[in-house]
């Protein structure tokens, strides 16, 4: 009887970060933007992690690239091994802050985008409290104007920031998958509350392609408009990172005006210290995967 042990390979992280960077750009020549790695470099990558685990783990098409069945059960373990990985590093390389850092953010961006943000930032820095400042974007821009936020992320204005855009992304109409919303006169629409440039935008851009609507349901908070559009009471202006199965993007197809770019922007207070800095760089770096998840092909 052979008693003697099968060979175990140790699953390369630089592999496993070039993998997960190919499936959340969606190609092989964004993926080796991403992990500065020439095209040719990042394929013989992918042919030696397919050796190694002896699986074929994408398939092959035109113009994309999309998981096998076993790629998809590998891109698990990736993002697992690489988190760990990567908070171990964090631990032993990041700064020992520890106190209160003030972070403001709208109503409706804090609610998608800023959860997992303060998730990762707490894994690195588990010394530091984050107290959260929920408001508009004109109440935190003076805020941290005057002092009394550290950090605040807003809807960026060209003519009232100086700061450059740090995330942009296409506003677009939701509805419900196979709702009837759409076919009412007036159309019903679910908006955030004035002064929003959401809504802003929305209404402007409705007024100029005379769009027969009505104003059905306000809400401080968008995730009141994503529920009235589940529940197909009415259509709403959102972010496209916030589609899901049970929600479609509607347009100019459907008698809707475009809605163009929603753009972000961080302010930091005057005199603000490292751990305000280390708190900023986690929320761009939060954007920015936010940005990679609206170009990717699969979660």
């Amino acid at each position: 009887m052979n008693t003697t042990p099968a060979l175990i390979h140790n699953l390369d992280l630089d592999l496993a970060r070039t993998f997960v960077a190919i499936c959340e750009t969606g190609n092989f020549s964004r993926a080796a933007e991403k992990v500065h790695r020439s095209a040719s470099a990042i394929s013989l990558q992918v042919k030696k992690l397919e050796g190694m685990v002896e699986r074929e783990l994408f398939k092959r098409e035109t113009r994309r690239v999309s998981l096998t069945e076993d790629g998809e059960v590998l891109l698990g373990y990736a993002r697992r091994l690489l988190k760990l990985n990567d908070e171990a590093i964090s631990h032993f390389h990041a700064p020992e802050f520890s106190g209160i850092v003030r972070l403001g953010v709208p109503n409706d961006t804090g609610i998608i985008a800023i959860p997992e943000i303060l998730k990762r930032f707490a894994d690195s820095h588990p010394h530091v409290d984050i107290d959260v400042h929920l408001g508009p974007t004109y109440n935190l821009r003076h805020r941290v104007s005057d002092g009394e936020i550290d950090v605040a992320v807003f809807s960026y204005d060209p003519e009232l920031d100086p700061q450059p855009p740090i995330h942009s992304e296409p506003l677009v109409w939701l509805g419900a998958r196979h709702g009837t919303a759409l076919d009412k006169r007036p159309v019903p629409m679910a908006m955030a509350e004035q002064g929003c440039y959401w809504r802003t935008m929305a209404l402007k851009a409705l007024d100029e392609a005379d769009v027969n609507y009505r104003i059905a349901y306000t809400s401080e908070f968008c995730q009141a408009q994503i529920a009235a559009v589940r529940a197909d009471l009415a259509i709403a202006p959102l972010p496209i990172s916030v589609i899901s199965d049970d929600l479609v993007h509607l347009g100019p197809r459907h008698g809707l005006p475009k809605l163009g770019e929603y753009r972000m922007t961080l302010a930091k207070r005057d005199g603000h210290g490292a751990v305000e800095e280390a708190l900023a760089a986690h929320v761009v770096a939060g954007f920015r995967k936010i940005s990679e998840r609206g170009m990717r092909l699969f979660a």
